[in-house]
Parts: C-alpha cells; structure tokens; sequence
C-alpha cells in the first residue's frame, strides 16, 4: 500500500500543521515584484510603455526604441512584511510573522558598439522571486474526545528561504522608425530551503500523556533556461506592445528531503507511529509557466496613462525532487517522502498614470493586481500562498543635472483563509481547534519604500 506521509498527520497535529503550511510566503505569485524606477511607481504595467532600462524585463523590444539607450540604473528599495493569522494563538490573540528587509531589484546596463546600428545589446540581472520568512507559534487549549476533555498543547516553527535570480541578455532591433522587436534569454537559478516542524502533547482526564512530532524540511537548487521576446510600436499618442514568455527548460538541479513523523498514542485509540526518511542528492526542477503580456500606453499632453495585462499559464502537479518510496519503520507500509507543486492560470491587470509637473518634475500613480495561483484543495506541499495581492503605488521623479532620481512607496494588501495541506484521515479525531484554524482568516501587507537614480552616461 502506498501512502502519502501528509495523510498520517493525526488528531492534535493537524492544529499545528495547518498554520505550518500557511507560512508567510510568495511563491505562487508573478506581479509580486517589480523593477527599476519609473517602472515601479507605474506598477510595472508598463508592457506596452516602458521607458528605462526594465524593458529588458517588461518588453525587450522597447530598448531599440530608447533615444538614449546606454543607461545605467541602480535603486535602493527597503519593505516591510507583515502576514497574521486571526485568532491564531487564541481568542483575540493574532499570530503575526513580520520583517523588514531589503527588497530584491534590477541592475541593467547597455552595451555600446558600433557594428550594432539601430539594434540595442543589454544586460540585466533581476531576482524573480525573493523571500526569507519564518513563524513561530505557541498553543494551548481543551478538546472533546472520547473519553472526556483533554488538555493540549504544542508549538510550530516554519522557516522558508527562497531566491530565484534571473540573468539575461537583451537584443532589440528596430522595423522602422516606429516598430521594434526584441529578445532576452535568461538563465534562471532557483534555490529553495524550507523547513516545517510541529510538536504537540495531550493529556486526557485519565493521566495518560500522548505526544506527536512531524518536521518535514527539503532544499534544492535548479538552473533553467528561458526566453522572453517582445514586440513594441509607438505612433504618438499610442504606444503599443505584446510579451512572450516561454515555460522553463530545466538544466540541471539537486537537492534533498528530511520526514519525520512519531506519534505515541497513550491512553487513545490510535496506535504508536514511527516513520524516518532522508533522501539527498536527488534531481530537483522547476517548473515555469508560458505567459502572454499585452499593454499600451497614451499621451495626454505631456500626462500618460498605461495600462497592462498579463496572463499566466496553469502548470500540472510535479514532483519538485525525484525522491524515492520508502517503508514505514513501525508499520511496514510504503510512503513517499514528497515535494510537489501544481499552479493554475491566472489574469493579472494594471493601472498608472504619469502627471507632468515641468521638465524636472513628474508625479506617478498605480493600482495592480496580483492573483495567487495557488490551486484550492491542492494536496502538493510547495506552494502555500494561497491569498490575491493588491498593490497601490504613487512617487515623484526629479532630475539634477544629467540624473534622475526616484522616490516612491507601494503598499499592497490581502487576505485568505487558512486551507492546510494536511488530509486528516477518516476515523482520526476531529476537534474543534482544527476546525477553527481550519477557517482562520489571513491578513498580508507590505509596505515598500523606493529610492533609486539612473544616469545617463
């Protein structure tokens, strides 16, 4: 008999595994980030109207477009993240994990070469995916059982580090006067470490003591390849474009997987459990989506306005790690030490709009979404962000003599339910914390803070 190692999480450990897969995190979202200056301000809903070097990202074709493409941008952007589950460690006691870090963001620069002609070669290195967020929790209560009342009490601790670093080189050539097309290859790295451990303990009215332990931690690294190509065309006060994005071409990758599990069921009806496996030095992949984008930007006077959208292609469940079945130690049956994902489709959509003050001065405002792709009821244990993201971001762009200098901030808000990964089996017992946890209430925000130059060599 086969089984999954999700499915012998028992009675009190559900409480705790269900806030454990619910871990502050942003892995299955693709509007989370943005890049360079002007772009952030805008929300990157700048696909058909970007106009610094973060169309080697948004729209490669735009580079060729450029009056004044050798530029080189840098920026500073500091956020603060906050994730808190209602009534988590009680009534009217919140579980909160928070931080404040610096956030991930683009350098990119132009190369300048004769033989180049009316065609653009740059460079970019941007983080697609950034997070390093850990939760702790600490619980206590009663739970109706078949012999009475029980005492309970347990803890969690869940960390997940997650890097996704994206290294491409650009070319853009020009049709015409008004139509470009462009390419960036990139080289994905992704490296992901997560660790989830619970531990609980019950005392029924008997004096019998029972406890339960589950820690399941994976790392792996994976190089990838893929292309984003673009297509750009400006007849004023229009100006129009469209993205490809193609799904990921694994390389290589390795990476390992730790389970452990061990019930002691004193004075209950279920049965002692021991269940130990690590595998490493396996193949790890990840996948990426096919990805259309689509935007336009419009000129009222010296003002403008973009709009953009983009749609993400759903990805099959699949095994992360190529880990092997194993055999229970205290029962003899067969498990998987699993790591797996799956993502469904999704339709992101923006706003901005940019407010000339006077040659030195410009004013920005925006509104993006940011669906999650998470897919509901899925059983795969990588992707936990399960709630939709909006983000509202405003600022100013000033120059001083040859450079320009951005100032800004973007918050973006949102909530969920708590949905665990975790299938309690039939005939464990059910009580009514879990079930409580089980329709907590999620709330995400981040505040980000932008300050950032480009400089026109």
């Amino acid at each position: 008999m086969k089984t999954n190692i999700r499915a012998r999480y028992a009675g009190i450990l559900v409480i705790f595994a269900i806030l454990v897969g619910n871990a502050p995190a942003q892995d299955t979202h693709y509007w989370n980030l943005q890049y360079g200056t002007r772009s952030t301000l805008l929300g990157g809903a700048v696909i058909g109207s970007v106009s610094d070097m973060a169309a080697t990202y948004y729209n490669p074709a735009a580079l060729a477009l450029f009056p004044a493409p050798e530029i080189l941008l840098s920026g500073k952007v500091y956020q603060y993240n906050s994730l808190s589950m209602r009534d988590g460690a009680g009534p009217g006691k919140d579980l909160t994990s928070s931080t404040i870090e610096t956030a991930p963001t683009l350098f990119a620069g132009s190369f300048t070469f004769d033989w180049l002609g009316d065609n653009a070669l740059s460079y970019s290195i941007l983080t697609r995916q950034s997070m390093n967020f850990g939760i702790e929790g600490r619980r206590g209560g009663i739970r109706e059982s078949d012999t009475g009342q029980d005492l309970v009490a347990g803890e969690l601790i869940a960390n997940q580090e997650l890097s996704d670093l994206w290294i491409g080189l650009t070319w853009s050539g020009k049709l015409n006067d008004h139509i470009a097309f462009g390419i960036t290859p990139y080289v994905s790295v992704r490296d992901q470490k997560t660790r989830k451990h619970a531990y609980s303990e019950i005392l029924n009215e008997a004096g019998d003591v029972s406890s339960a332990i589950v820690t399941h931690q994976f790392e792996y690294k994976n190089y990838r390849l893929l292309a984003k190509a673009g297509f750009g065309a400006i007849f004023d006060p229009f100006t129009l474009g469209i993205t490809v994005t193609t799904p990921s071409l694994s390389i290589t990758g390795s990476g390992s997987s730790l389970v452990n599990l061990a019930n002691t069921g004193a004075g209950n009806d279920e049965a002692t459990v021991f269940i130990a496996n690590y595998q490493q030095d396996v193949t790890a992949r990840h996948h990426l989506p096919l990805s259309v984008g689509f935007g336009a930007g419009y000129k009222l006077g010296k003002h403008q306005v973009h709009f953009s959208a983009e749609w993400f292609d759903r990805i099959d469940r699949y095994d992360i790690l190529e880990t092997q079945k194993f055999t229970g130690q205290s029962d003899g049956k067969t498990y998987q030490n699993r790591v797996d994902s799956e993502l469904k489709s999704v339709l992101n959509y923006g706003l901005g709009a940019e407010f000339y003050i006077n040659d030195n001065l410009d004013l920005f405002l925006s509104y993006v979404t940011d669906f999650s792709a998470a897919v509901d009821g899925t059983r795969t244990n990588l992707t936990v962000s399960t709630w939709d993201i909006y983000h509202l971001s405003g600022g100013a762009s000033f120059s001083i003599g040859r450079s320009e200098f951005t100032l800004g901030v973007n918050y973006a808000f949102g909530a969920g339910k708590a949905k665990g990964p975790v299938n309690v089996p039939e005939g464990d017992v059910k009580n009514t914390l879990a079930d409580m946890l089980e329709d907590s209430d999620l709330d995400y925000k981040r505040l980000k803070f932008l300050i950032g130059f480009s400089i026109e060599i």
